[in-house]
């Protein structure tokens, strides 16, 4: 039995690292949102911590989507998809690392009067983000990147198959390609 088998199977660390700024971001956006309606300074705290974590982690998205574009070549479907998925990341990373820094160096806007206005580049992030990530969905899902594609195609028509259908077969019954029929 071989050990973390899905992570021996990666093309590249990408997808290791693509979900953190996509939970850390709306959990942001979340607990800023509870915070300008409740007043309450325990949730604009956790929102400031959360926003340092969700920048590290969109850079750290970024560094390795990079890293796994460069070992695609020009020829792989979707390439130019990869393209406008990286360019919104790009902008949606470049946003969030303004922000954040405006934030570390900007007291008003760190827990002063100004802090209010950070639900607006929040709200903006998060469109990019929501963008951006459908955008990686897309590749994965329809295009297949990143994934390591090991099905194979049988032919409905081949004698065997044909003789392991069953004449009536139970809705959460199927048999596959080697005949073996079992239930969901």
């Amino acid at each position: 039995m071989q050990i973390l088998q899905g992570f021996s199977a990666l093309q590249n660390i990408h997808p290791l690292f693509v979900h953190f700024p996509i939970a850390l971001v709306m959990v942001t956006l979340l607990f800023e949102v509870i915070w300008w309606f409740s007043g309450k300074e325990p949730f604009r705290q956790f929102s400031t911590y959360l926003l340092y974590l969700a920048t590290i982690s969109a850079i750290a998205a970024v560094v390795t989507g990079y890293w796994a574009s460069e070992s695609l070549g020009h020829d792989a479907p979707g390439h130019e998809f990869v393209h406008e998925h990286r360019d919104v990341m790009f902008w949606m990373t470049g946003l969030l690392l303004a922000t954040t820094v405006s934030v570390i160096f900007i007291e008003p806007l760190r827990s002063g009067k100004l802090r209010k206005l950070l639900i607006l580049p929040l709200l903006v992030i998060s469109g990019l983000l929501v963008n951006g990530a459908d955008k990686g969905g897309v590749l994965v899902y329809e295009y297949g990147m990143g994934v390591n594609m090991k099905m194979e195609q049988h032919d409905a028509t081949q004698p065997e198959l044909q003789k392991a259908k069953p004449d009536k077969q139970d809705a959460n019954t199927h048999i596959h390609s080697d005949g073996k029929e079992h239930k969901h």
